[in-house]
């Protein structure tokens, strides 16, 4: 069976809370891919972005012809010449080709009339309690909320993936990073010396320079603070459960929020060479440094039976990054 018919549409970006000037999705033209092999084709012209940006992505929809129901799709890639990009990210105006696997997605399609919509948007964000900041709906570095993203040593702005059980720098610079001591230069450092050279603020949360989630995502993305962290764990209920096969968090809102959710991955993190807890255990760092001692900051973990804040999170540990924003207006 083929999908016979389709038709596509562009549309506005949704963008909230940010710098950018709101990006504009036009000239949205969609090919299956002939003889039928479940591929789709897209293309469209992006236009809008003032200057260059890491922090918007595109979003792909299908407009069910028998409901009307709008479904997200995830099975798809930004594609430069036959290669697929390792992001759905939009930096720049101008032309895109994006590449659907439309049988991965709905299985063996047939539909007459399906309106496809493309999007830029910034990353999804999520309020989970009145008066509480958005919480992105995937790691640093992640395509998917399942997916473990890049981990970084506290203070870190590069992130590092594992690819053929090696560290491998998001920029390309290392192929063979190690998370020790030695490579974590906010180790060993009191709250006065990381002020002083400028790692840390006047707060004691991690200068906007040396804010992994800032840097990566821009705009006013940052890190969550350890308060943030204690809020969550106070203003939400978490069940220990799978997406897409990865165990983590769901972290759920209450009464009026209670629709509302975000998933954290049980990705474990990294300790020299190794990745360790992957798929039992996850942790994730916030911005705060821990008191005055010189090898730790706040951080959160998680289990199949436990959430909690802890401060046994050694700086130069390679964990996942959550970012948040802003606060309810």
């Amino acid at each position: 069976m083929n999908i016979r018919k389709i038709i596509v549409v562009g549309m506005l970006a949704m963008v909230a809370m940010t710098a950018f000037a709101e990006p504009t999705v036009t000239d949205v033209v969609a090919k299956q891919r002939y003889p039928w092999n479940g591929l789709v084709d897209i293309t469209c012209k992006v236009t809008g972005i003032n200057g260059t940006t890491n922090g918007l992505k595109f979003a792909v929809a299908a407009v069910m012809p028998e409901s009307g129901e709008v479904r997200r799709v995830w099975n798809f890639w930004v594609m430069q010449s036959v290669t697929k990009l390792p992001d759905r990210q939009v930096h720049t105006n101008g032309n895109y080709r994006l590449l659907w696997d439309a049988k991965a997605e709905l299985g063996q399609v047939s539909y007459d009339n399906m309106v496809m919509r493309v999007t830029v948007i910034d990353h999804d964000m999520i309020q989970l309690w009145e008066g509480g900041p958005y919480w992105a709906d995937t790691n640093i570095g992640a395509e998917n909320p399942e997916d473990s993203g890049y981990y970084f040593w506290w203070g870190d702005t590069v992130g590092y993936k594992r690819e053929n059980n090696k560290w491998v720098a998001s920029d390309g610079s290392s192929l063979n990073f190690s998370f020790e001591e030695a490579n974590a230069p906010t180790c060993n450092k009191s709250i006065a010396t990381l002020q002083s050279e400028g790692w840390i603020t006047a707060d004691g949360v991690l200068a906007p320079a040396h804010d992994a989630a800032h840097v990566h995502w821009g705009g006013d993305w940052r890190m969550p603070t350890d308060a943030e962290f204690y809020a969550l764990i106070n203003n939400c209920t978490t069940t220990w459960t799978t997406r897409n096969g990865v165990y983590g968090r769901l972290v759920t809102g209450k009464g009026t929020y209670a629709d509302r959710s975000i998933f954290l991955p049980a990705v474990g993190y990294g300790y020299d060479s190794f990745l360790y807890s992957s798929g039992s255990r996850g942790h994730y760092w916030s911005s705060t440094q821990y008191s005055d001692f010189s090898n730790y900051a706040w951080g959160l973990s998680f289990h199949s039976s436990n959430f909690y804040q802890d401060t046994n999170s050694r700086r130069f540990n390679g964990r996942s990054v959550r970012p948040v924003r802003g606060f309810a207006q």
